[in-house]
């Protein structure tokens, strides 16, 4: 009998309210659930191959923070999402479903935090949060890093004054315990020198034989180990949304360069919620093994009504020139948040 990771976490830390709540410390003020249910649907015309439609629907996420008192506090982050492509629809639930985030965080103030569960690895912009105006994930990250890459582990995390730091020790958990191990250590440091505009530099080092780094990176990873490393910068000020970000592997020496930059002209408007993003985005892949890509994305972000976004791009392939394109994608994203209020009279017996 086996269970993995996120089996045991989850009975571990869903007693955690129960126990939260019992200790009666909760700000009657203090909202103790809040959180947004993300939804996308995604069309593309690819050029090449003999089933040229892809489909993208549903893709849900859902995100949640519960306050827990003293500090202490619940996260989780769920996502499902199905593809068609070649011609079939991907219906295997358990590859098309990820729990992102599941941890308990102990908070002493804003330069010292803990947590502890399934927790994000924050290497590069997009596992970041960092802005990304393409439909999918930057080419040029995902070539090296897992995408919303997740682990079991610990870390330390906080920011003192303009500086920003995770230190993270990531872990490999299921049972039988003797085939757990350890997968490596990740960290990150960022410095934000005026607001909405930031560098950072980030780095994961440890062994691919497990986890996410280990299913979910490129298949000349070796089970050795391996080194990543992420140097960033990013601009969302002034109307701008604008990031760069140089990464390398250690395996076969891969290196990518990603920038994008566009401009919000709803944010010349006195609309409330008018968002007019045209972007342009440059992406490039280098290793010993494969053909070198480089590729570039024009696109349109579309907002006129809160909570929902309307997005456009094609790409293109470059070689010398631009040679034709590729894909042509349209998206249609909307949101929806919530908030819960602890009410102390639902207490009194």
């Amino acid at each position: 009998m086996t269970c993995s990771i996120k089996q045991l976490l989850t009975l571990c830390l869903v007693q955690l309210p129960v126990l939260a709540f019992a200790e009666n410390n909760v700000d009657n003020q203090t909202p103790i659930l809040t959180g947004e249910v993300y939804t996308e649907v995604n069309y593309g015309h690819k050029y090449y191959g003999e089933d040229r439609n892809k489909w993208d629907f549903p893709h849900i996420v859902i995100a949640a923070d519960l306050v827990l008192g003293n500090g202490w506090s619940l996260t989780g982050e769920f996502e499902y999402e199905r593809f068609y492509e070649d011609g079939e629809w991907g219906n295997d639930f358990k590859a098309n479903y990820a729990t992102n985030k599941f941890f308990v965080a102990k908070k002493w103030n804003e330069a010292v935090n803990v947590k502890a569960g399934i927790i994000d690895v924050p290497v590069g912009i997009t596992n970041a949060g960092g802005p990304a105006l393409t439909i999918y994930d930057p080419e040029s990250e995902a070539a090296l890093l897992p995408m919303s890459w997740h682990e079991g582990g610990a870390a330390f995390y906080g920011r003192l004054g303009k500086f920003s730091y995770t230190a993270s020790a990531l872990t490999y958990i299921t049972a039988p315990f003797n085939s757990s191990c350890m997968i490596g250590g990740a960290a990150s440091l960022g410095y934000e020198p005026v607001d909405g505009v930031g560098v950072a530099l980030s780095g994961f080092w440890g062994n691919s034989k497990k986890g996410m780094v280990g299913y979910a990176s490129p298949e000349y990873f070796g089970n050795n180990g391996v080194a990543l490393a992420s140097l960033s910068a990013t601009c969302e000020r002034d109307g701008w949304i604008a990031s760069t970000s140089l990464l390398y592997s250690s395996d076969e020496k891969a290196k990518a360069v990603g920038a994008e930059a566009g401009f919000d002209f709803g944010s010349l408007t006195e609309a409330e919620n008018l968002s007019i993003i045209p972007f342009v985005r440059y992406d490039g892949v280098w290793n010993a093994l494969e053909m070198p890509m480089n590729k570039l994305t024009l696109g349109l972000n579309f907002s006129l009504v809160e909570n929902l976004v309307l997005r456009q791009s094609m790409v293109a392939d470059i070689i010398a020139v631009v040679r034709v394109s590729s894909i042509l994608m349209w998206d249609s994203v909307t949101h929806w948040r919530f908030r819960v209020r602890y009410n102390n009279s639902l207490r009194k017996q």
